[in-house]
């Protein structure tokens, strides 16, 4: 690592930081890569903890390093930008870019699920049967989103024995029930993964994470499915276009 230079007319927290922003645009620090911490830093470059604090706070702002509670400053991984439009879905939307897409069912149920669901499915009696299906979905090899799928059964009678691992939910809804989808209403939010969440896409405990409630409507506006989607976000970024 260079060393600041005190004769120099520019503050040393800037020059610092430009030290190490030159040190990750030149992949001398990596993605994932710890920075030696702000003591050993003070002590190699012969300036105040508050000098270094500055200079780092201006990288993790610019989203260059991550600080990771009890376990110190990380480089930033480049968060690959994916882009969602017209009403396909995960699968279709990831394979069609080239990605190596697997969906692993880690529960598939049938039942009356509870009154929160059946509201949100436009569902009023209590013992109408709705599909309950979770699974994770691993890009190349990695986890990426954890989804738990809510669909009335009286849409897609038999969905078990049609629905596989690999397939879209999508392609599954237009070719073997013929529902013609209208549109999505989806709302998003910042959440922490729980632990549960965090073992399953391998990410620490109170991670950030994004959440995406979903519903999908049919042409007659009957709602197809309710979905709770959450999505990593420390490697990735969505950028969504949703038209007919």
């Amino acid at each position: 690592m260079k060393i600041v230079d005190k004769n120099l007319d520019i503050a040393l927290h800037i020059q610092l930081y430009q030290i190490i922003k030159d040190m990750i645009e030149s992949k001398e620090l990596e993605e994932g890569a710890s920075l030696m911490p702000e003591r050993e830093l003070c002590k190699l470059q012969n300036i105040s903890r508050m000098t270094v604090n500055k200079a780092i706070v201006n990288l993790v702002n610019e989203g260059l390093l991550e600080r990771r509670q009890g376990k110190g400053t990380f480089v930033s991984y480049k968060k690959q930008q994916y882009r969602f439009q017209k009403l396909k879905g995960f699968t279709e939307v990831m394979s069609e870019r080239g990605f190596n897409i697997n969906n692993k069912i880690l529960e598939f149920e049938i039942g009356a699920q509870n009154k929160i669901i059946r509201e949100n499915l436009g569902i009023k009696s209590e013992h109408e049967l709705i599909y309950k299906i979770k699974r994770l979905r691993i890009i190349d090899n990695e986890p990426f989103a954890l989804e738990t799928v809510y669909i009335p059964e009286k849409m897609c009678a038999g969905l078990k024995e049609v629905l596989k691992e690999e397939d879209s939910l999508y392609r599954v809804f237009r070719e073997e029930y013929n529902h013609k989808i209208e549109k999505a209403i989806q709302t998003i939010e910042p959440i922490t993964l729980n632990k549960e969440s965090s073992k399953l896409l391998n990410r620490d405990i109170n991670s950030l994470a994004l959440k995406f409630d979903r519903k999908v409507y049919t042409q007659d506006q009957s709602i197809l499915e309710y979905t709770i989607s959450i999505f990593t976000s420390d490697k990735h970024q969505y950028q969504i276009m949703m038209t007919e």
